[in-house]
């Protein structure tokens, strides 16, 4: 592509770079000088641009490259100034495949690709994504090497889940703390688009959380596609009774401790190939803690992993929950 800064009347048939007034009215950018509008404007210095063989606008690059990167469930608008939005078409998370859009950046610094973080959650409309060309052509040669061999990104829709609230009380707790636990995690599925399809309060003790898990599967009329099991006295080794009681029931635990504060000691493992959330103290609160990524992701059918919980820690430290019983800086 040629730039070039001179003279307008030696610029009849080259695109503007920069918005120009013509007997008080604005030529906009990207207009094609006319002989009358350049020998009109005069010895007027102007920054004018020209595609050369080989060269696509910046729109036309935009339209190229949209398809090829933007995956499910995103809505696109149409390319202008060199730019194409990704919004969600409905809710979701979103899904980025980190190291394909840096390799897409890499390519050239003409085309340039800006995402929100990987699972992060959305509203339908919500802006996932900007592709934006940088200069006002780009030879087809880079939009070629730019194209990715599958989407980069995309938004992994909610499903409904219905949810099974196993919770356990020792002698020292009273029925509120659980009713306290029960209604923050009914919010946070309401707002997911899920539902608590049965609770059971048992004794916190191993066998009464490997009976309730029992129970629960053997009711066909009620069996649920995620377990949430709150034990009422913080876990902190897979010997205690949550963890325990899930491997005595036939279970098992996938990862135990989250390196994201609140949330620390949360756990999660499978029954019957179902996931199951050990939750921790901090979900009794409605304040976002690291619970709600993780209960997020079993609503997107994106249950993580213990290697996807364990690579949490860059961004884990969020805003401390006012009711905590022991804050960090007095830890």
């Amino acid at each position: 592509m040629k730039f070039e800064t001179q003279r307008a009347q030696d610029s009849a048939g080259w695109h503007l770079a920069q918005a120009v007034l013509l007997a008080g009215k604005r030529l906009a950018k990207g207009t094609v000088l006319s002989p009358e509008q350049a020998e009109a404007l005069g010895a007027q210095v102007v920054q004018v641009f020209q595609l050369e063989p080989g060269d696509i606008s910046e729109d036309a690059a935009a339209q190229a490259l949209q398809a090829p990167l933007f995956g499910a469930a995103l809505s696109l608008t149409p390319a202008r100034t060199g730019r194409v939005n990704a919004l969600a078409a409905q809710a979701g998370l979103v899904v980025v495949d980190a190291a394909g859009v840096g390799q897409f950046n890499a390519v050239d610094e003409a085309v340039t690709l800006a995402t929100l973080p990987d699972r992060q959650r959305v509203e339908a409309g919500d802006l996932v994504a900007t592709l934006k060309i940088i200069p006002f052509g780009v030879a087809e040669a880079v939009i070629g090497k730019a194209r990715p061999a599958q989407a980069v990104v995309r938004v992994q829709p909610l499903r409904r889940q219905s949810v099974s609230l196993i919770q356990t009380q020792p002698e020292t707790v009273a029925d509120r703390v659980l009713d306290k636990a029960r209604d923050a995690l009914q919010a946070r599925l309401s707002a997911l688009g899920s539902d608590i399809v049965r609770e059971q309060r048992v004794e916190h003790r191993r066998e009464a959380v490997a009976a309730a898990l029992a129970s629960d599967r053997a009711d066909g009329a009620t069996a649920s596609d995620l377990v949430i099991l709150f034990p009422g006295a913080a876990t902190q080794d897979r010997r205690d009774v949550g963890p325990s009681g899930l491997v005595a029931a036939g279970g098992g635990v996938t990862h135990l401790g989250m390196p994201v504060d609140p949330g620390n000691l949360l756990f999660i493992g499978t029954h019957e190939g179902r996931p199951v959330i050990g939750a921790p103290g901090c979900a009794r609160s409605t304040a976002f803690n690291g619970f709600d990524w993780v209960l997020e992701r079993a609503c997107a059918d994106l249950f993580p992993s213990a290697s996807e919980i364990q690579a949490l820690g860059v961004g884990g430290l969020l805003k401390e929950i006012p009711s905590r019983p022991l804050p960090r800086r007095k830890a």
